[in-house]
């Protein structure tokens, strides 16, 4: 199944499919860049979009107005194309870049973080604490820990891949 995945809930505007991934650094210019990324990104890995038959998108958590920029842009594409769309966890997709007990923060412009711990085995993850915000300073993480890294595109499609296979049709925004 081919599925394009996209994220915007950091301050990288993240691309994937299966085989192929772009990550970019923005900050918050995500709505300026996502169109002529989104066209060179699919142009190099040799895709089309009428060869898409998903699209994945990040739920976060992360930025409202990133999020929104991602969400609504997976929608359109989504209902253009005629294809099914899901949501898919950001700081999953980032975790699944290791192995083993990972631990993933992204900070916040207020000086918070967004947080969850994962097993990471075999390319499939196990949620070890959920996704939550807390002070950077009173994390306690466990295994490898990892800050402000952007997820893995090709993670966020298989992801998609797999939410979609199961019926997952949802994109739910994950505020904290």
């Amino acid at each position: 199944m081919l599925v394009l995945a996209l994220d915007t809930a950091t301050s990288y505007l993240v691309l994937g499919l299966p085989h192929a991934e772009r990550a970019i650094r923005l900050g918050r210019r995500h709505a300026e860049v996502l169109w002529g990324e989104l066209e060179a990104f699919l142009q190099q890995a040799g895709v089309g979009l009428r060869q898409l038959e998903g699209i994945a998108v990040g739920r976060g958590p992360g930025s409202y107005t990133g999020l929104r920029v991602g969400i609504a842009a997976g929608l359109g594409l989504a209902r253009g194309l005629g294809v099914p769309v899901t949501g898919v966890e950001t700081l999953e997709a980032t975790a699944l870049r290791y192995r083993g007990r990972v631990t993933v923060a992204h900070t916040t412009r207020n000086g918070l973080c967004y947080t969850a711990s994962y097993q990471i085995e075999a390319a499939r993850s196990e949620t070890l604490q959920a996704p939550h915000r807390s002070r950077l300073d009173a994390l306690q993480p466990t295994g490898l820990f990892v800050l402000d890294e952007p997820p893995s595109g090709r993670a966020l499609a298989h992801l998609g891949i797999e939410a979609l296979k199961a019926g997952h049709t949802l994109i739910e925004p994950l505020y904290l």
